[in-house]
């Protein structure tokens, strides 16, 4: 297997669609054969040689790997569609990273832009700063948000985190901003910090895990439940406890839930753990 080593020389002045540079697709090219492949800079076709440095040696086992560094906070659609292998990012990374993604592992060091992880189907994205809204969300003109997969993001969250959310996991270790786990279907999220007004606004199933909020805002679309809930809380703060941090603390403690949004005849959960 190849580890292929892309090094930026200089930010580019506009935006780089980076959707092709893919473990999968690269793995089989040479060196002279990966600086040439086309990006767009703009209306103009350059080279890849033109932004990066490229390194590329051999590991003995594993998937291939693409490991990017320096600035990449113009470079938009990292891992888009990706279906295996391994993405690392070492710095920022721009928007729309991880979206569409079934398989695979792409973790980024920095913090990335809005719209990551996209409807992702599958596979794991992991973000070590801060991300920007829609993560985990819809895009533009789609009924369907994140429907599979692990999103880990250890810095804060924009707003509308997990909006449509149809399956998979997303997890927050800091603050959310506004309508997280808006119009949420189903799946799981975790927020260890503060969140946003219009929490959940629209959600009609799934499970919502607050690991940082005692008290919630007034609210009439989300009422007290209080139906036996351990062993459900077990499973699934076992399965949040193998990502550390303040969900790895969650089972000593004993949930409040509420049902909702009735508004929409919702019958999602708030677990806001006491």
């Amino acid at each position: 297997m190849k580890r292929i080593t892309l090094r930026v020389k200089d930010a580019p002045a506009l935006r780089i669609d980076a959707r092709t540079l893919l473990p999968a697709m690269l793995a089989p090219l040479s060196e002279s054969e990966i600086e040439r492949l086309p990006l767009w800079h703009g209306t103009e076709r350059i080279a890849l040689a033109d932004l990066f440095d490229v390194r590329m040696h051999a590991i003995p086992e594993g998937e291939p790997c693409i490991a990017f560094e320096g600035d990449l906070r113009r470079f938009d659609r990292v891992g888009c569609a990706m279906d295996g292998g391994l993405i690392v990012v070492e710095g920022d990374v721009g928007d729309l990273a991880g979206s569409q993604m079934s398989a695979g592992s792409i973790v980024v060091s920095g913090s990335s832009g809005e719209f990551a992880a996209c409807e992702m189907a599958g596979g794991r994205l992991e973000i070590g700063g801060n991300t920007g809204d829609f993560a985990g969300a819809a895009l533009p003109g789609s009924m369907d948000g994140m429907r599979g997969g692990t999103l880990i993001v250890r810095g804060h969250a924009g707003e509308r985190f997990g909006d449509r959310m149809r399956r998979g996991t997303a997890l927050v270790f800091g603050d959310a901003g506004a309508f997280a786990a808006s119009r949420m279907v189903a799946g799981t999220i975790g927020i260890a910090g503060c969140v946003g007004e219009h929490l959940a606004y629209g959600m009609r199933r799934g499970s919502l895990v607050l690991a940082g909020v005692r008290q919630l805002p007034e609210t009439n679309r989300f009422v007290e439940n209080h139906a036996e809930v351990s062993v459900f809380w077990r499973l699934i703060t076992r399965s949040l406890a193998r990502e550390g941090g303040p969900f790895s603390e969650l089972a000593m403690r004993e949930p409040r839930r509420l049902v909702g949004d009735v508004s929409v005849d919702g019958k999602g959960e708030l677990l806001i753990a006491a």
